[in-house]
């Protein structure tokens, strides 16, 4: 979580075993799983988990996760006051009506060589986090002075440290959260909001849940979002911030004007209790025996449409809200709190009251395409019955590593920032043309398609790989809007090879140049047809070396490199040539090459 609109930037850094993130398992960085290995969402162990030299659980009998909190002090927080917000934080998940699963405190975090209770630090903090050793305990770690964390503005840190398999990982046995007291001792940070940050950051761990966008950067006036018609910042902070999503990634100031600002100064306070996206995104982990009956659901796809060809894009950020209790937005004037809210012996403000006004800001929920469901595919669940305004939202541009949102590197520009599903072959553009879609207790709504306007609709020229194509001075030149069929193993011959931070390289086997003559957004899509392996995808300017880049290139534009074959771009070019580079960083498979460009 990062902090926007001060001097100061907080952030949450997320920590993995290279287990974590090698093979077919990834990071997600979606509204929904963090971690999604082979298509499927990597959860707590249902079973007991035990072992290490304490003989210690961290799932019980019962299911149950348990944690073990540091016995030091947080800061200026005594122990019983920091234990008591962690627990606090645990209640608010374990308490979702709709999901099955519970978070209990098992005592203090206990000294693997002694068995008693352990104050960690700076010194002696390996002992709790080595993967290799681990102490099957979930520890809770208070950093009183920041010696662990280290500077530069990082409030805290989690990860996970066991999982059933190293390699293709289907459950999660250990993982744990340093949280930084310094801020709080220096006082740049209030407790209130601190608790919030953290509210945040367990839910990577309790899901583990990634982020997820909503109504926060409208709330935030963030980069890609479109304020209501008619409301400045500070009214829109004031409407939107009380309804943030719990997992939006940033934590940003009141603007000067706002009325809320007064009282609660940033985002944090209203983060410390649970919207519904973060209960549902929960409660498709660990689905309550009447979840789905009660609640309803809907699906679709997000496509690119040239002539008849579909292309699904995964990566867009797809929300349903629901209107038939008010319309939306919301009409100048709204307020979420009639009065003056009040707060609770912690500081947290308590929710807006229901209202049909703002029930489209508090009944909604997101889901980002191609992560559980397929390529270019969504799925949002947990809904309760009524219609729904189904929308695009543009997602913010910074929310990039680990602040990330949705399965690309790099979210990237919409032609148009929002759009609205309208029954027809394309979708709307004004949140006043779009057709409700109804959602009933216990069924799925399907076929809620979103067509991405603002692209060239012509049909693509169909080509066929021509070889060789491995050097910069060969690449095959293409045409936009193109498809091509082709192919790739990581035994083909190259010459330009990619240096990657572990000090491995990645060679690029198949190249193409492309032109683009006025500046335009240009999508590059790469999906594998058959075989198997992991493809990557580069984009480059011309003067890309004829032999070796590296990902601090200059001429490297961007890339995508998930631990799959199906990757994408989307990247607004200036007039130029450009290289696409394809790479089987292993497997031999085929695949097509798709590029589309904005009107």
């Amino acid at each position: 979580m990062t902090r926007h609109r001060s001097g100061i930037r907080w952030s949450l850094m997320s920590i993995a075993l290279a287990a974590l993130t090698t093979l077919a398992c990834s990071w997600a960085y979606a509204g929904g799983p963090l971690i999604v290995n082979n298509g499927h969402a990597v959860r707590w162990s249902r079973v007991e988990v035990r072992g290490g030299p304490l003989n210690s659980q961290t799932v019980d009998q019962s299911g149950r996760v348990l944690y073990r909190v540091d016995s030091g002090p947080l800061g200026p927080l005594n122990n019983t006051h920091a234990a008591a917000l962690v627990d606090r934080i645990f209640k608010l998940y374990t308490d979702i009506p709709t999901a099955d699963i519970e978070f209990l405190n098992a005592g203090s975090i206990l000294d693997p060589t002694t068995g008693n209770p352990a104050d960690v630090n700076g010194t002696n903090v390996g002992k709790f986090l080595s993967g290799k050793n681990p102490t099957f305990q979930n520890p809770i770690i208070f950093d009183s002075d920041g010696s662990i964390t280290g500077g530069g503005g990082v409030l805290g840190f989690f990860g996970f440290l066991q999982t059933d398999d190293p390699l293709s990982p289907s459950e999660l046995r250990e993982g744990f959260v340093v949280l930084n007291g310094s801020p709080l001792t220096r006082r740049t940070i209030s407790t209130t909001s601190f608790l919030g940050v953290f509210t945040h950051e367990f839910g990577h761990f309790a899901g583990p849940l990634d982020h997820a966008q909503i109504n926060g950067n409208i709330a935030s006036n963030g980069k890609g979002s479109i304020l209501p018609s008619g409301f400045t910042e500070a009214q829109a902070f004031d409407l939107y911030a009380p309804f943030t999503e719990t997992l939006f990634p940033f934590i940003f100031d009141g603007p000067r004007g706002s009325q809320l600002a007064d009282q609660f100064k940033d985002s944090g306070f209203f983060v410390a209790t649970l919207d519904l996206d973060t209960q549902n995104a929960l409660s498709n982990l660990y689905p309550a025996p009447d979840y789905l009956a009660s609640r309803g659901s809907l699906e679709g796809r997000v496509l690119f449409k040239l002539g008849a060809t579909e292309i699904p894009i995964s990566g867009i950020n797809v929300i349903a809200r629901r209107i038939d209790q008010g319309a939306y937005p919301p009409p100048e004037g709204t307020t979420a709190f009639p009065s003056a809210p009040t707060v609770d012996s912690d500081g947290v403000p308590q929710l807006p009251p229901a209202q049909g006004a703002t029930d489209s800001l508090a009944t909604v929920a997101s889901a980002v395409t191609g992560l559980d469901f397929g390529s270019g595919t969504y799925r949002i669940q947990g809904l309760p019955a009524g219609q729904y305004l189904v929308e695009i939202q543009q997602i913010n541009p910074d929310a990039i590593a680990g602040s990330g949102i949705g399965p690309l590197r790099n979210p990237f520009t919409l032609p148009v920032k929002e759009e609205f599903f309208n029954g027809s072959e394309n979708s709307s553009n004004s949140s006043s043309v779009f057709m409700p879609v109804t959602v009933s207790a216990g069924q799925l709504t399907s076929g809620i398609d979103l067509i991405i306007n603002g692209v060239s609709t012509g049909p693509p020229a169909l080509v066929d790989e021509r070889e060789p194509n491995d050097k910069t001075k060969k690449a095959q030149r293409l045409e936009i809007p193109a498809e091509v069929s082709a192919s790739a193993a990581d035994t083909d011959d190259s010459l330009l090879r990619m240096s990657l931070p572990d000090g491995s390289r990645d060679p690029i086997e198949d190249l193409y140049r492309i032109t683009v003559d006025q500046t335009r957004i240009v999508f590059i899509i790469l999906e594998a047809t058959s075989g198997s392996g992991d493809l990557d995808l580069y984009l480059f300017t011309s003067g890309v070396s004829k032999k070796r880049s590296s990902l601090d290139d200059p001429n490297l534009l961007t890339f995508s490199t998930g631990p799959t074959a199906n990757e994408f771009i989307g990247f607004q070019l200036d007039p130029g040539d450009y290289f696409i580079g394809v790479s089987a960083f292993s497997g031999n498979l085929n695949y097509k090459l798709r590029m589309v460009a904005s009107q």
